[in-house]
């Protein structure tokens, strides 16, 4: 027996014991609360009603109609629907908020290979005298390649360095959007770290195979006449 307040002071009995359930937003856990039959209502009447069924809900419908008019004819039933449909309102400005973040972020992953490409493909530009000289001492075609991924890689990794401190500062105003995962969840980390960098190394070929395919004796003749 437990004492609350509805509103005199009353001893009501326990006769179960639930989970939390997310009556507020789908992203708070939910507190402590206690169901209380019809009857303690003010009104005597329950707002909403839950029915588990081990088919279609929609087939459900009329015998539910049917039971509560046999129940109580002054009963008005006001809305019948599946949680799925529920739920599938409850989250939507949540999921459109998600997709407009994840569209920014695939437009963030162009633009950063896009802005690597023309960053390599200037310093490849700017090296041909260097990277010339270093195949005519006897640098092999893909020490030169490695060399230009090298650096393109290198500038991914202070950038995504960069990206997950930045990630981790903004994971408290994401939680209230998030439902069943963690903000700092760390596979999700990884897994955009592994992109950007598989994106990265992608936007860094081409310079690098141009770069691996000069003619040492044709880059340096075309540096000495430029």
């Amino acid at each position: 027996m437990i004492r609350i307040q509805t509103p005199e002071p009353v001893w009501v009995e326990i006769l179960g014991v639930v989970a939390h359930e997310r009556g507020v937003s789908l992203s708070e856990p939910g507190r402590e609360q206690v169901f209380l039959p019809d009857a303690y209502i003010g009104s005597g009447a329950a707002d909403h009603w839950a029915l588990r069924t081990g088919t279609s809900p929609a087939s459900y419908a009329n015998d539910v109609r049917a039971a509560l008019k046999a129940f109580d004819p002054h009963l008005l039933v006001l809305d019948l629907q599946p949680m799925d449909a529920v739920m599938e309102k409850a989250q939507a400005g949540t999921r459109f908020s998600l997709l407009l973040i994840g569209a920014f972020a695939i437009i963030a992953a162009i633009l950063a290979g896009v802005g690597l490409y023309g960053v390599l493909a200037t310093v490849v530009r700017q090296r041909t005298a260097e990277i010339g000289v270093r195949m005519a001492l006897g640098a092999q075609p893909q020490n030169i390649f490695q060399l230009i991924v090298g650096q393109g890689l290198r500038l991914t990794a202070i950038g995504v360095v960069g990206g997950l401190f930045g990630a981790f500062a903004v994971t408290r105003e994401m939680s209230s959007m998030l439902v069943g995962i963690k903000a700092t969840d760390p596979v999700t980390f990884v897994t955009m770290a592994v992109a950007f960098f598989v994106i990265a190394a992608l936007s860094c070929w081409v310079p690098a195979r141009r770069a691996a395919n000069l003619d040492p004796r044709a880059a340096l003749l075309e540096q000495r006449q430029s």
